[in-house]
């Protein structure tokens, strides 16, 4: 009974420490995106702003005066929400249950690890669920097998698709902005 309830205990650790681990890499990406995407949008802004000058361009100007607006508000908004310390608040509490996996192999008492375990998910933010879903799609097959992989495939490819969905229309915005920019 008490080897059941150390396995148990000793997967618990190992999803809530992987999901942490990929929400550390989730948010270190969105991070990196988000940098990205401040360079790009600067970029483009200028060369609208250079091409409404030299064309007398109007309605391009007022994209521009849209995309600076735009920008600046996003910039400031995105820097707040502090991605690159949430993600290192992740690495403290995956290295700390790292430690109680280490220590979970070397005792037998496994009522002490619980307690600690359950004040490391006290002390720390939640992963969010397409977390969980990215520690089970990483898994081996045996253990996908035991956390009902068919039905949490669906929802994994779906957060996929959209947030590449959001991605690739924040890169396009500029273009469609331009092209429409008569009709706006």
């Amino acid at each position: 009974m008490e080897n059941n309830r150390k396995e148990k205990l000793k997967n618990q650790i190992w999803i809530t420490r992987v999901s942490r681990i990929n929400a550390e890499r989730r948010l270190q990406q969105k991070q990196s995106f988000i940098q990205a995407i401040n360079i790009y949008y600067s970029c483009i802004t200028i060369i609208y702003s250079i091409m409404s000058y030299v064309n007398s361009d109007n309605e391009l100007s007022m994209i521009t005066i849209f995309m600076s607006i735009s920008l600046l508000i996003a910039i400031m908004h995105l820097n707040s929400q502090n991605y690159e310390k949430k993600a290192l608040l992740y690495r403290e509490n995956y290295t700390a249950m790292h430690k109680l996996e280490l220590a979970l192999e070397h005792t037998d008492d496994t009522k002490q690890i619980e307690e600690d375990y359950c004040d490391l998910l006290h002390d720390y933010s939640n992963h969010i669920t397409f977390d969980y879903y990215c520690t089970i799609k990483g898994s081996k097959q045996n253990f996908r097998d035991t956390n009902d992989w068919k039905n949490i495939r669906v929802k994994y490819y779906w957060g996929v698709i959209w947030r590449t969905i959001i991605k690739i229309s924040l890169i396009l915005l500029p273009f469609v902005l331009y092209f429409f920019r008569g009709v706006i």
